[in-house]
């Protein structure tokens, strides 16, 4: 977000090219590049910093990481929010610190996911079930004090989903 809300997003994707030494601009690329890339740099922990802080720009930088970590899937990191959703429980916790943490995984796995249905009716569908899910799941976690709310809940008509429990 810093890098894009301060307009430096070309310094990742190369748009913002390096200009010869004997350009007028060149002092100021080579400045905001560096910028750029402390910004990224600082962000990293520190045994991973190792590993990219002596790339020359800010762009190497991000196309190493994308390497390094991006598998051109989504499916590894939709694989470990699963299970950090499934696994996710209240563990007298307060309830809203486990709400807020599986809203948060949840829409992680939405902004992750696309879907394969052609028709309106479909993507309505699918986000029911998708809903209807995240209840039980989010249920299934609660500390046993909640127990008799369960079938309260899971009985209502229409189906409720997480933001209306």
């Amino acid at each position: 977000m810093r890098i894009g809300s301060h307009n430096k997003a070309g310094y990742l994707t190369g748009e913002a090219k390096k200009p010869p030494p004997e350009d007028p601009i060149y002092a100021i690329w080579v400045t905001e590049n560096y910028k750029v890339k402390s910004w990224l740099i600082d962000s990293m922990d520190p045994l991973l910093m190792q590993q990219f802080i002596r790339l020359s720009t800010a762009k190497e930088i991000w196309e190493a990481i994308a390497k390094t970590f991006y598998d051109e899937s989504d499916e590894t990191c939709l694989f470990e929010l699963n299970q950090k959703f499934f696994s996710t429980t209240q563990n007298d916790r307060p309830l809203s610190t486990n709400y807020n943490e599986l809203i948060t995984i949840f829409q992680e796995i939405d902004h992750r996911m696309t879907s394969q249905e052609e028709t309106v009716e479909g993507v309505v569908q699918m986000h029911s079930a998708m809903a209807r899910l995240r209840v039980h799941i989010f249920l299934n976690g609660l500390d046993p004090e909640f127990d008799h709310v369960d079938g309260e809940i899971l009985r209502k008509d229409p189906k409720l989903n997480l933001e209306s429990i």
